[in-house]
């Protein structure tokens, strides 16, 4: 073989070689891009779900507190009613009492 033969098959296998890094270069950049773009556009819908999913959180969140308030004021308006009723009981068994002690003194009386 001549040199010149092995210089034109070094110069074939440089150029083949460097025809066929640029052609995966190619398609890897190209998938690259690819897989970018849906990369992004997942991470967008990724972002609007939080923000939906967040705003929901929040809103149960605000209702929640709203219920526990409302809870709160029925549990202190239930207080005081059954406060009033613990009164009104306490005036009613005095009063059963009384009445008790004056049957027995007007029964008593008569016996004697």
């Amino acid at each position: 073989m001549d040199w010149w033969q092995t210089a034109g098959l070094m110069g074939t296998l440089v150029v083949t070689g460097t025809a066929v890094a640029t052609f995966g270069w190619r398609v890897l950049r190209q998938e690259t891009d690819k897989l970018r773009r849906e990369t992004e556009g997942l991470r967008k819908e990724s972002r609007q779900a939080h923000d939906r999913i967040g705003g929901e959180i929040k809103q149960l969140g605000n209702d929640l507190r709203a219920e526990i308030a409302q809870l709160r004021t029925d549990q202190a308006s239930l207080r005081e009613g059954l406060g009033e009723i613990r009164g009104e009981l306490r005036g009613l068994n005095h009063s059963m009492l009384a009445l008790r002690e004056d049957f027995r003194a007007h029964v008593l009386a008569r016996a004697d």
